[in-house]
């Protein structure tokens, strides 16, 4: 079915099916026909307002977000933060699955009706005719707002007059190694304009950056008490990099990459959710009372962990890395090209080693002749990851590569690559500003590969800066190969593919024999160019870890009906744009509480 708009509305949240409290009875929740939306003066200014999205339908979802910001001081994104709390749900059971009874206590809870019956009276009417549950009927009547209340602080990002965003006054920062800077350089009232500090008797110029696109001094720290290990969700969970029960995540870590080698996605997801909730549980699991506390795990994987408790082994896991099967498919999809469908293919044809991949392919083991620098596309369909798309040339060149690709990068060469990278783009480009993501942000020692996000204040500098870029590293003899190279894309509000609104160049990297932490190995280095508007998604999207990534996605859509990813953020009923100036703020646009990088590691 096509995207369709529903009407010309505004935006919110919302929630369902309405009941009138002087009857009792349940009915359909449908678009009110007395919807104005061409006033201009809030008729509800002294409103703070939370809407329940569940039981609601689309159209009435729109009409109800409309309504709410056209009309009311705010609507915010946390119930606690409002005045006024709008739900179509009926049973008390149900609705504590959103907002917690004690909270529900201190607002006026009330019916949608309330608020499409006020808009069109152009005033704040009683609650008392509109309580949504018997039980609240008192505190709903006695937390009624009344004109004479202040307007609403929860916050609201967005700016309907010029549609920019709000700055606030926090901004985050990646961690930083002991041994070097990792990030933008900050200073109070003055930047400089490379990512990494450069001595000026070399050159380097100081120019102003905008404070919105630079990291926070100091960093902002998470409060892990705010964050709930038993959430649903693992954007709202605090995942240390090693946890209580790391040795079991990985004993799991085993089943599951055998499921997606063995194509079996569903499968695989359900032990990348007990093992996101296992890395955020904070007790060291030692009786199947804790096993039954941890969330997403089914009766299967309860029964793998309780066997883990009593011989400290899943045996499973332990047949499954024994195997002759699993040792050559992870073998094989190691090698950069190689999906799971062509590592199952390959082992068909009775390929088991690397040896059997380079008779196969006719690839000599030290093959490591340049590439040309050539553009290519990803060809594969939505929601699907990198597979067979690159080709035999890329795979022939992976394997030539494999003894270099295979090395693990430590920290300091991480940084090290940083700081050349972004020497040599001050040269081309002055102006930018970047983020080391991936592992490396979320605290790893090591390293599969570095991936920076860059940006620069001005929009059209940006474009087509990645391939320009690529080049110069390609000339220069630090680039010795390119896997992917894309463009700029127009606004696609559907998200019907990943790579859409950010320039992108895979690549393999070579630091000069000039540098000190030379050894002559190849790495993997992608580059990632941003809009400005879009750092910060951009940002969140690259330092992962997947299971956060994942989760985060599904809050927006559950919870605030958004789409994010990478490339931004979009409200799902009529595709408008939100860009947030922080990282935090993207948070705070989700109504999620700050995670910083090194708690994101959901994955084992």
């Amino acid at each position: 079915m096509p995207f369709r708009r529903p009407a010309p509305i505004a935006y919110a949240e919302s929630s369902g099916n309405s009941s009138c409290s002087g009857s009792g009875t349940e009915q359909a929740d449908q678009p009110s026909k007395r919807f104005r939306p061409e006033r201009s003066a809030k008729i509800l200014p002294e409103v703070k307002l939370y809407i329940v999205q569940a039981k609601i339908d689309p159209a009435s979802l729109a009409e109800l977000f409309a309504l709410a910001e056209a009309n009311c001081s705010k609507l915010c994104t946390r119930a606690e933060d409002a005045n006024v709390i709008l739900t179509a749900i009926t049973m008390r059971r149900r609705f504590e699955r959103h907002i917690s009874w004690e909270v529900a206590k201190t607002k006026a809870v009330v019916t949608p009706s309330w608020l499409r019956d006020s808009v069109a009276e152009g005033k704040a009417l009683p609650c008392e005719g509109y309580v949504a549950f018997p039980d609240l009927r008192d505190e709903t009547v006695k937390n009624c707002p009344t004109c004479d209340k202040q307007p609403c602080t929860c916050e609201d990002t967005s700016d309907e007059r010029d549609g920019t965003v709000s700055p606030i006054q926090h901004y985050p920062s990646p961690p930083r190694s002991t041994s070097s800077l990792t990030g933008t350089v900050y200073r109070r009232g003055k930047a400089e304009m490379s990512s990494f500090p450069r001595d000026s008797e070399n050159g380097s110029v100081s120019l102003p950056v905008p404070e919105n696109l630079l990291p926070p001094s100091p960093a902002i720290s998470t409060n892990t008490a705010k964050l709930s290990w038993k959430s649903r969700y693992a954007c709202q969970r605090a995942s240390p990099l090693i946890c209580a029960n790391q040795p079991l995540a990985k004993e799991l870590d085993i089943i599951k990459r055998s499921r997606a080698l063995e194509g079996e996605e569903r499968s695989a997801l359900s032990y990348s959710r007990a093992i996101a909730g296992i890395k955020a549980y904070p007790h060291h699991i030692t009786s199947r009372a804790h096993i039954n506390e941890i969330p997403y795990c089914g009766p299967k994987i309860r029964g793998l962990i309780e066997e883990y408790v009593d011989t400290d082994k899943i045996s499973e896991a332990r047949e499954i890395a024994s195997s002759e099967r699993f040792q050559s498919l992870s073998l094989f999809s190691s090698i950069y090209g190689i999906g799971p469908n062509t590592a199952r293919r390959l082992y068909a044809l009775s390929l088991r080693t690397i040896e059997d991949l380079e008779v196969y392919y006719g690839v000599e083991p030290e093959e490591t002749k340049e590439s040309q620098l050539v553009e290519l596309e990803h060809k594969s369909g939505h929601g699907q990851q990198f597979d067979t798309s690159l080709g035999e040339t890329w795979i022939k060149i992976a394997l030539g590569l494999r003894k270099d690709l295979e090395q693990k990068i430590p920290r300091d060469e991480v940084e090290e690559m940083g700081r050349v990278i972004m020497r040599e783009l001050d040269e081309l480009e002055p102006g930018c500003i970047s983020t080391i993501v991936g592992g490396y942000r979320r605290g790893k020692p090591e390293s599969n590969d570095v991936d920076i996000v860059f940006t620069h204040p001005n929009p059209a500098t940006v474009k087509g800066l990645c391939k320009r870029f690529v080049r110069r590293l390609h000339e220069k003899g630090m680039v010795t190969h390119v896997m992917h190279l894309s463009n700029f894309r127009g606004h696609n509000p559907l998200r019907t593919t990943h790579w859409d609104s950010l320039e992108k160049a895979l690549t393999v990297f070579t630091l000069l024999p000039s540098s000190p932490f030379y050894k002559g190995t190849r790495r993997r280095l992608d580059l990632i160019f941003a809009l400005p508007e879009v750092y910060w998604t951009a940002i969140i999207g690259w330092t992962g870890s997947i299971m956060f990534e994942r989760d985060l996605r599904l809050w927006a859509k559950d919870k605030v009906v958004m789409k994010f990813d990478s490339s931004g953020i979009t409200r799902r009923y009529d595709s408008k744009p939100f860009y947030p100036k922080t990282e935090k703020e993207v948070f705070d646009l989700l109504g999620l509480e700050w995670v910083g990088p090194t708690w994101r590691n959901a994955d084992a």
